[in-house]
């Protein structure tokens, strides 16, 4: 047998041992956080950060399953090897119990404040929340500014939706979001003219970007470096920009 016989016999069965790492089909597990998830069945599409998910699988070959539930239930999905995989993750060190991460593959997030329209209330700086009432996104990461100060007393939501609903209801006195998912969700309900944003926004110092999570219990280290290898390209050719301009343009 040649040598080059041989260089092609290697490079094919490495090839074979490569794809036997993956699975044939991955189970999706999410919680709407439009647009970055979209609730199921939105005209517009799954959201940025599922398409951008579900390109880079099928272009592995590998078909997906995608299951909606709330966010809580998305986390323990993954720790009790019920699912595959989720997106839209910021890096928290409790996950790395039982999630593998992806590369981040977004950075450079702010957070916004908004009040109810026309409340006597309207905070001009984060420290004239203290005494005060935020509502928060339960299970979401919170610049340490904000999430770490005591004085600031944090409400729960499910989702960014009901938190919406939460303040204009008068539950709280303020809310905090991502800065482009809090503006996409009020442009979406119409209720943009209900609400003020306050005058300044957050950033994290150290961010670490937005991380896709994969369930220990069920994921082979292999197919995060082949899925971040597809991000990648991805990236690179510009198709993450076009998928997220189909949500981002009127």
């Amino acid at each position: 047998m040649t040598r080059t016989l041989i260089s092609i016999l290697a490079i094919l069965l490495s090839q074979a041992a490569w794809s036997q790492d993956l699975p044939s089909e991955v189970v999706l597990v999410n919680s709407p956080y439009p647009p970055y998830v979209m609730p199921e069945g939105d005209p517009k599409g799954p959201g940025i950060d599922m398409e951008i998910a579900m390109q880079a699988l099928g272009n592995m070959e590998i078909a997906t399953t995608v299951r909606m539930v709330p966010f809580k239930r998305v986390l323990a999905m993954l720790e009790e090897g019920q699912a595959d995989m989720t997106t839209s993750l910021s890096f928290r060190q409790d996950r790395d119990s039982y999630l593998l991460w992806s590369r981040p593959y977004r950075t450079g997030a702010s957070y916004a404040f908004f009040c109810r329209k026309g409340s006597s209330f309207m905070p001009g700086r984060l420290e004239d929340l203290r005494g005060r009432a935020v509502g928060v996104v339960r299970g979401f990461v919170f610049p340490p500014a904000f999430a770490d100060d005591p004085a600031i007393r944090k409400v729960e939501a499910p989702h960014v939706a009901s938190l919406m609903n939460m303040l204009l209801e008068g539950r709280f006195d303020a809310l905090i979001v991502n800065s482009l998912a809090g503006h996409y969700e009020l442009l979406a309900t119409g209720r943009i003219g209900e609400v003020e944003q306050a005058p300044f926004t957050l950033v994290t110092p150290d961010d670490k970007g937005t991380f896709m999570g994969f369930s220990r219990a069920r994921t082979r280290p292999e197919l995060v470096e082949r899925f971040n290898a597809e991000v990648e390209k991805m990236q690179a050719d510009g198709t993450i920009r076009r998928i997220e301009g189909t949500y981002l343009t009127n």
